[in-house]
């Protein structure tokens, strides 16, 4: 009997981490329910069954009624207390888990208390975690194996259902075909599931042919995903993984002909990017030559334009503010669109700097006959936010590129850093080091981050818009600030002490996993969010701590 138990509390265990794998890319409600699964097949794990039926043999019927169910909860607490007795015997596991005790400690001196109840509760898998995939049985290369396939068709489901979205034009932003998991996060998902899928692929006997050929294609339709959804931050990190695995290959190999390969593909991939970025720069800021002697007066219609020779704005060439008639754009777009001229596109933009942008994108004068000649998808993608018709096209990474650099030169022009989430960042920097320099020593606690930096705001008359006044989005910038120069120290200690102390920096998965969070903590507060510290927490005691071997590169 208890064999038996201990079989279906250990299968309640993996079942709860297989639910919280296969739900993280989709909703972070439900890793909730995943979590709760796993913490009660940990407890009932440590439950003495021994004692248990000591206990039943000795009481009568009576007795029984009455004292089973707080002996039950005794041995539940006696259970968790050796659980945290055997967690506190592994030293790189319980270094790691310390991270959340930065934020208690960050208590000591905070002022706003509810935000930080919340942010530690928020926190949560930092602990839970690691104790769980700690101090369980560890799981062999097939289960590894069974998990991994398993997170990756939840990616692959993922993947097609926000494919449907941005093929119906189901979305305002692009960004916002993962409603429930930040697209950030998504991305993260889709470059560890890349990377794994290739050790798969390569990996000699590993899997028959058939199934690596299956492999091969959920691979490149990940790639391909990447691209349709114009996920930049992914593909980036993607990228740099590469470059970074590459040389650590080189060194590694003793294939001379291997050697020369990857020297190869790491010269062709980085002078490709490099080439590429530099045709779609140079185009960009190409300006298309324009005689302001020869400029027409008035429109079709005789009514005057209005030239502004002095604002050099420009949209694929062409200057913004030239052949502007305020009036007749309005008559038209009123009688064509049900969102007002005067109001604001879905994305909280004035429609009309929209309607301009995207007319002058196409070449167009900014009058009613340039608004006849929108179609009604156009119509439909300047109601949605879209400025410029090249972000309509679909696999655009041209497009998202105008967007940086149309971003970075408003920013240049107008000190105005919104809707440019690059130019954002910038100003989260810029922030984030002005309270880097005046809290160096201790911080400012866990719970008044968003309270300073909504007055560091306020003291560098930043332009940023209320609602967009948002944290570091740089989680090194965000560790300073809330606890300081030591409490950054140990942050990183806990994250690259563990891998030394058991010897996995040679690990495959571990080392990929880690090269992308710590990447994709440069430009995101990566555990500040559920789905954020989930994947973090997740995948770091996962690859490090619940394995019973490792996948040497």
């Amino acid at each position: 009997m208890e064999i038996v138990f201990r079989q279906f509390v250990r299968l309640g265990f993996l079942f709860g981490l297989l639910v919280v794998l296969c739900i993280l890319p989709f909703s972070k409600y439900v890793l909730s329910i995943g979590q709760f699964i796993l913490t009660g097949a940990w407890i009932l794990e440590r439950i003495d069954l021994d004692k248990l039926q000591s206990f039943y043999r000795l009481q009568t019927r009576i007795r029984l009624i009455f004292l089973l169910f707080p002996y039950l909860i005794y041995l539940m607490f006696l259970g968790i207390y050796r659980g945290f007795q055997e967690f506190f015997r592994n030293k790189p596991a319980l270094i790691f888990s310390s991270i959340i005790l930065l934020h208690i400690v960050g208590l000591i001196y905070t002022v706003d208390f509810d935000y930080a109840v919340k942010d530690l509760r928020t926190k949560l898998p930092l602990l839970l975690l690691p104790l769980f995939l700690s101090t369980s049985g560890a799981i062999g290369k097939k289960g590894f194996y069974f998990f991994m396939l398993a997170f990756f068709i939840a990616v692959l489901v993922g993947t097609v259902l926000h494919t449907w979205k941005i093929v119906y034009h189901e979305y305002v932003d692009i960004r916002d075909v993962a409603k429930h998991v930040s697209h950030i996060i998504f991305g993260l998902l889709i470059t560890l599931s890349v990377f794994s899928l290739g050790y798969f692929i390569l990996k000699k006997k590993l899997f028959p042919m058939w199934v690596k050929g299956l492999l091969t294609l959920v691979f490149l339709w990940f790639i391909s995903y990447l691209i349709i959804s114009q996920s930049i931050t992914g593909l980036a990190i993607a990228l740099l993984v590469l470059l970074i695995l590459i040389p650590i290959l080189i060194f590694r190999t003793k294939n001379r002909w291997l050697k020369v390969g990857l020297v190869i593909v790491i010269i062709g991939v980085t002078g490709g990017v490099i080439l590429y970025l530099r045709h779609v720069v140079n185009d960009y800021y190409t300006v298309l030559p324009v005689d302001y002697s020869k400029l027409e007066a008035f429109t079709s219609h005789g009514n005057p334009y209005n030239h502004n020779f002095h604002v050099k704005q420009t949209e694929n060439g062409h200057f913004l503010w030239l052949y502007v008639n305020d009036d007749e754009m309005r008559g038209s777009w009123n009688g064509r669109s049900k969102i007002p001229f005067d109001s604001l596109d879905l994305k909280g933009q004035p429609l009309k700097f929209t309607l301009v942008r995207f007319l002058t994108s196409k070449g167009w004068r900014k009058d009613a006959d340039a608004v006849d000649k929108l179609t009604q998808r156009e119509i439909g993608a300047v109601e949605k936010g879209v400025a410029n018709y090249i972000f309509m096209k679909e696999f655009s990474i041209r497009g998202r590129i105008y967007e940086f650099l149309w971003g970075y030169e408003n920013y240049r022009l107008t000190g105005n850093p919104t809707g440019s989430t690059l130019m954002q960042r910038i100003e989260f920097w810029k922030a984030s080091l002005a309270l880097i320099k005046e809290n160096w020593l201790y911080g400012v606690g866990t719970g008044d981050m968003n309270q300073v930096f909504q007055n560091q705001y306020t003291i560098m008359k930043s332009k940023l818009a209320p609602e967009q006044r948002w944290r570091s989005h740089n989680q090194f910038m965000s560790v300073f600030i809330g606890f300081g120069i030591f409490g950054l120290a140990w942050f990183l200690f806990a994250i690259f002490y563990p891998p030394w102390k058991l010897k996995r920096y040679d690990d495959y998965f571990f080392l990929v996993f880690l090269i992308i969070a710590l990447l994709s903590m440069l430009t995101e507060d990566t555990i500040e969010s559920q789905t954020g510290v989930t994947f973090f927490a997740l995948f770091y005691s996962f690859f490090l701590f619940a394995r019973k071997s490792k996948e040497v590169i």
